[in-house]
């Protein structure tokens, strides 16, 4: 197999957009991002890591109109500006500067490669509860001092891009991205139903995923999810309670991953986007050897089941057909 055209550092940020932005920083600000700058018509959003921006708002009608990733070098810049349809190399307004090369993936989803973005101070956060557990005692003469209030977003640490095909948008990304399969989730009929990909950092340990493909059963094309890292499970839960009371929408968790190994809680923005606050990942290298699991057999180590407004982004006669053939295999699969 040939190498990629580049092999990616990070991922960067999503640029998203929301039909009223008072409403989206309402509930960006409970979900723990913070504003690192504003334009006339742009909202640039931090975690507590130094990037500068890991969310960039604009008003619109409520899709993410772009990811982005950071290249090694400039050199990656120039090779993957020579990759057909990509633009030249550009300035990039917003915090910490820098350029960018802008692409289209198969399902047409804008790519941005970025380099030479300056970073910021970290934001203070409490930090990881230390905890006494498993025969340790690493908080001696301490109570825990879990914070009420929103969770500590870190970065923007992985997404899913859903569509028809993500075989097809996976051999792209891995052809000119340099992403890896980590492992993957087939449907009944063999078919892709979530393919995991890390970043290619040699051996270098790197998340256990940075973008999931995933087949969508309404066979659209779109980012499924967003996915930011918090301090700790006692950040997580007290985000979940401030979400919960400000009747935010759960739509899945809070649970532990069976891949990636994440313990997860999924929540529907006002504008139907879902946003993931995760902690403790699995992570791998390039040594690590890819398995695959049917999706009527595979279970997360716990938590309850996802909720249909997780798993059906559009209902139309593909979602209909498409979820009413995994039920009748799930069915058969009981009988045997």
């Amino acid at each position: 197999m040939s190498d990629p055209t580049i092999r990616l550092k990070r991922l960067a940020w999503a640029r998203v957009t929301a039909p009223d932005l008072d409403e989206a920083m309402a509930f960006l600000g409970e979900f723990g991002l913070a504003v690192a700058t504003r334009t006339d018509d742009t909202i640039y959003l931090r975690g507590t890591d130094p990037e500068p921006a890991c969310y960039v708002l604009t008003e619109g009608d409520g899709n993410v109109e772009a990811i982005a990733f950071e290249a090694e070098d400039r050199a990656d810049l120039e090779a993957i500006a020579r990759v057909e349809g990509a633009s030249p190399i550009e300035k990039l307004e917003g915090p910490g500067g820098g350029e960018a090369v802008r692409l289209r993936d198969p399902q047409g989803m804008v790519v941005e490669i970025v380099h030479g973005v300056a970073p910021l101070a970290p934001l203070e956060t409490p930090g990881p509860v230390a905890i006494n557990m498993g025969g340790r005692r690493e908080r001696i003469g301490d109570l825990p001092a879990v914070r009420p209030g929103p969770s500590h977003v870190k970065r923007l640490g992985h997404l899913v891009l859903e569509s028809a095909d993500p075989d097809a948008v996976y051999r792209w990304y891995h052809a000119h991205l340099g992403l890896r399969k980590a492992d993957e989730i087939k449907l009944p009929d063999g078919r892709t139903q979530i393919l995991f990909s890390h970043l290619d950092r040699g051996p270098e340990y790197v998340d256990h995923h940075v973008v999931g493909f995933q087949y969508a059963f309404d066979e659209g094309a779109r980012v499924q999810h967003l996915a930011f890292e918090v301090d700790d499970f006692d950040d997580l839960m007290a985000g979940h309670d401030h979400l919960a009371r400000r009747k935010r929408r759960n739509v899945w968790g809070v649970g532990r991953h069976r891949f990636g190994g994440q313990i997860f809680d999924y929540w529907k923005s006002p504008w139907g986007l879902i946003h993931e606050h995760w902690t403790d990942t699995d992570v791998v290298n390039e040594d690590h050897v890819p398995t695959d699991e049917e999706l009527t057999k595979l279970r997360d180590y716990w938590g309850p089941p996802p909720k249909p407004a997780f798993v059906i982004s559009r209902w139309n006669g593909a979602a209909l057909r498409n979820i009413a053939g995994l039920v009748w295999a799930r069915i058969r699969g009981a009988r045997r």
